[in-house]
């Protein structure tokens, strides 16, 4: 999805704010937000995928002006209200006034301490590949040109440039088909190298390099 969220390449944002010894959270409400977003991944009513899709669809000017955890906020209230877990009323008065959708009735919550075992707990993103890698390390290619209105993990600015295979990196869940509820779905993955001139012209440095994670289905053969 081409939205403000990918700021890849871009001019005229100004400079990054940096706080010297800044705190995980400003105030409670992000805290609390942050929590309340992470439960609702482990518990299973949606996944990372959906979760960064449903904050890609925040409004231009609301997302610049916001701060990060206010993203976290509109976009936790937005899958809830999609999937049927919460209406926009119960939202605005924390009380629930109808009963839960028939798949998410055999979620549990979470108690304190299995909540602490799922932090720290590495959970896999990899997948059972259904077919061979097509592509092998020093392979010329090009990222394909696209503009889904969907989730996806291809930058902007890489998007119809040359680059070249560096490494094969398994079969991992695609992060694309997982954001529309496409679960199962994974995909090869590759690092590629991308070189300075190409994304950025002449005023590239010479040694200039960006090296990206990208899936299969992102590349094309040159």
């Amino acid at each position: 999805m081409n939205s403000i969220h990918d700021l890849g390449g871009m001019h005229g944002m100004g400079p990054l704010p940096f706080e010297d010894n800044e705190p995980m959270f400003h105030e409670e409400w992000e805290r609390r937000t942050c929590g309340m977003h992470l439960l609702t991944l482990m518990t299973g009513l949606a996944v990372a995928d959906e979760a960064r899709h449903s904050m890609e669809r925040i409004e231009a000017l609301h997302w610049l002006a916001s701060p990060y955890y206010e993203h976290w906020l509109d976009g936790t209230t937005t899958y809830l209200q999609e999937k049927g877990i919460a209406t926009a009323e119960e939202l605005a008065t924390g009380k629930a006034s109808q009963p839960l959708p028939e798949w998410a009735e055999g979620l549990k919550a979470l108690t304190p301490e299995q909540t602490a075992t799922m932090f720290q707990t590495n959970h896999p993103v990899t997948g059972p590949a259904t077919s061979e890698p097509k592509y092998q390390a020093g392979d010329k290619v090009r990222a394909i040109n696209i503009n889904p209105k969907t989730h996806t993990r291809l930058p902007r600015y890489t998007r119809g440039k040359p680059c070249t295979i560096v490494a094969y990196r398994g079969a991992c869940l695609y992060a694309d088909a997982r954001s529309v509820g496409q679960y199962d779905a994974v995909d090869h993955t590759y690092t590629v190298r991308f070189e300075g001139a190409d994304l950025w012209g002449p005023d590239a440095g010479p040694k200039d390099a960006v090296f990206i994670d990208l899936y299969e289905s992102y590349l094309e053969d040159l």
